[in-house]
């Protein structure tokens, strides 16, 4: 008799819980925004059920995101229904200061994504379990921006370490002023490093130095959702590439085959620029130069694409003096980032450049140190760097519990990555 209770109360257990489970979406919550908080989500976000495949989703979020003018971002969620959701597709737009903690952060995009996935919990038959309340204050009113559209930021950065045979400091400082809207861009930055390693070797010591300041500025005008143009300034001084002085001035021309307010999901972007350049360096150089004035061209194509099934990213950029085209370079670069079936991703990110316009190598040959230590920039003819990634998960798709449990203990594999 009580076997018989015990297997009836098991199995009105089991039916109520597979009842709570058929009104719960299943959700496939694909962020590549960021700030994700994936584990702020999945403790909050009620009445899912996130699977790590989303061929098993009803519903597929995308979220992305892009730099705004105020330093902050702007989140874009794309809701894609499927399977009996196939015709509800959602967008939302919004946007987070520079200055937003990570909580004001999180607790907007969870209203989002609710306010996303209403239409999916009223087709699943939530109707009646949902409210609406609108938290708005008639009296208040939007304060005027004092700061018209200005965003300032500085900061600096002091690293020392060492043993008993080698010892490295490094200082560096930074600032940084914008002002974005719509249409224009204005933005103006500067940043100075200096450091020293020393090393000693059989009771001989060796010392390597290195500094570099740059001041990088542009002006930015939108002429409409495809067309944009600009001017641009810079200077640069690095004892490691040999420049005592750069100053370069360039005009540009942009045009993005796509509306720029999809830039975030696409964009096929080509930018023409050209300027001249005045480099004074610290010592000759290899043709047998120390100051000269140039004139340089800059021809840009890059394409981004996020889709379902992954993102993938291409561009090809060549520069070339004019006074010589033999003084040229072209980098080519491709990143992918694919879902080529359950549960596997795969990943690359490469680049290959061919250099023919290193005017700045000083000449004569470098010592043995000044080698090994990166004193001084080499010639070369190329660069390339290449990384390649498989990722497979299986077992069981959802996978909504969090457990934080123990993740911040002393064997959690804290690492400190100095350089």
């Amino acid at each position: 008799m009580k076997i018989s209770y015990l297997i009836i109360l098991l199995l009105s257990f089991l039916s109520v819980h597979a009842q709570n489970n058929h009104n719960k979406v299943k959700l496939f919550y694909d962020c590549q925004a960021d700030f994700c908080e994936t584990t702020y989500i999945k403790q909050n976000l009620e009445e899912v059920e996130f699977v790590r495949d989303r061929k098993y989703a009803d519903v597929h979020i995308i979220v992305l995101s892009e730099q705004n003018g105020s330093g902050g971002q702007v989140f874009h969620l794309n809701f894609i229904g499927q399977n009996n959701f196939k015709d509800v597709q959602q967008k939302y737009d919004f946007s987070i200061g520079a200055d937003s903690t990570q909580d004001i952060i999180r607790k907007k995009l969870l209203r989002y994504l609710q306010l996303g996935l209403v239409p999916f919990w009223y087709r699943n038959g939530l109707a009646d379990k949902m409210e609406i309340k609108l938290n708005i204050d008639k009296q208040k009113k939007e304060n005027a921006d004092k700061w018209h559209h200005w965003v300032f930021k500085i900061g600096g950065h002091a690293w020392l370490n060492g043993d008993s045979n080698s010892g490295n400091r490094n200082l560096s400082g930074y600032a940084k002023a914008t002002k974005i809207d719509e249409q224009n861009k204005f933005a103006f930055s500067l940043r100075y490093n200096t450091g020293q390693n020393h090393y000693t070797y059989n009771g001989n010591k060796i010392k390597s130095e290195r500094e570099f300041f740059y001041i990088n500025t542009y002006r930015v005008w939108g002429i409409n959702q495809h067309w944009s143009y600009g001017i641009f300034g810079q200077f640069n001084r690095s004892k490691y590439k040999n420049y005592a002085q750069s100053y370069g001035t360039y005009v540009g021309v942009e045009y993005n085959f796509f509306p720029y307010k999809e830039s975030a999901s696409k964009s096929l972007v080509m930018t023409l620029e050209s300027g001249g350049v005045y480099n004074r360096y610290f010592e000759k150089t290899l043709y047998n130069q120390t100051e000269e004035i140039l004139w340089r061209a800059n021809l840009m194509l890059n394409a981004n694409l996020v889709k379902k099934w992954g993102s993938i990213y291409a561009g090809i950029d060549y520069a070339t003096y004019l006074h010589d085209f033999k003084l040229y370079n072209v980098g080519f670069n491709l990143g992918t980032n694919l879902r080529i079936a359950k549960g596997l991703d795969f990943n690359t990110n490469a680049y290959y450049g061919i250099q023919h316009d290193q005017i700045n190598i000083a000449a004569g040959n470098l010592t043995l140190e000044e080698t090994l230590l990166a004193q001084k920039q080499l010639q070369s003819g190329y660069n390339y760097y290449f990384s390649v990634g498989l990722s497979y998960s299986f077992g069981s798709i959802y996978n909504s519990i969090v457990n934080p449990r123990f993740d911040n203990d002393s064997s959690g594999g804290r690492t400190c990555y100095c350089f």
